[in-house]
């Protein structure tokens, strides 16, 4: 099985290479997959992280439910912990932690712990599990808030069999590909 570092590495290679033709697709077709789950009709609030080089895009998800009156709310990272605080518009970001734009310091703090949680990452299972940038803060956040609907989203080519993992990486409850959507609710 090959490591973390070295499967993060071939991923980021790959998705450094993708063109904005290719994201814009993917990105709209991942889009449509989580407006037909429906998660406006049953939760008021939406946690979602915003997208940052290469990542599988978030903006016009996150659009989409500030226009139907949903909560949003983005990370926030402080030293080695991450929080979700709302917002309103793009307006209420500037740049964070590791060039990521995050809340101000004016928003408030997101509080809800069963809120859907759209997730970031470098690489996938089939087993759900997931692989990210390697400093661990969405594994802390859900240790701490379990009972979150993990939703990870990213490109087909992300999905491996299986991928390595630690005994504190957190699995994921859905993955959604613009091919593929995989479940385990």
């Amino acid at each position: 099985m090959t490591s973390k570092a070295d499967l993060r590495k071939k991923v980021l290679e790959l998705r450094k290479n993708l063109t904005e033709e290719e994201t814009a697709g993917w990105d709209q077709a991942i889009c449509q997959k989580i407006k037909n789950l429906g998660l406006e009709k049953q939760y008021g609030t939406i946690y979602c992280y915003i997208s940052v080089r290469g990542e599988t895009g978030t903006e016009a998800l996150i659009r989409w439910y500030l226009e139907q009156g949903l909560k949003v709310a983005v990370p926030r990272v402080k030293g080695r912990e991450m929080a979700f605080y709302y917002i309103d518009c793009f307006e209420d970001l500037e740049p964070g932690c590791f060039g990521i734009p995050e809340p101000k310091k004016s928003c408030m703090t997101a509080e809800e712990t069963d809120a859907p949680v759209i997730v970031p990452g470098v690489a996938f299972s089939e087993r759900f599990e997931r692989t990210g940038y390697g400093a661990g803060y969405y594994d802390r956040f859900f240790e701490k808030e379990p009972q979150h609907r993990k939703i990870a989203i990213c490109y087909d080519f992300q999905i491996a069999e299986a991928i390595a993992v630690d005994q504190y990486d957190v699995l994921m409850d859905q993955i959604i590909t613009p091919g593929r959507e995989l479940s385990r609710l």
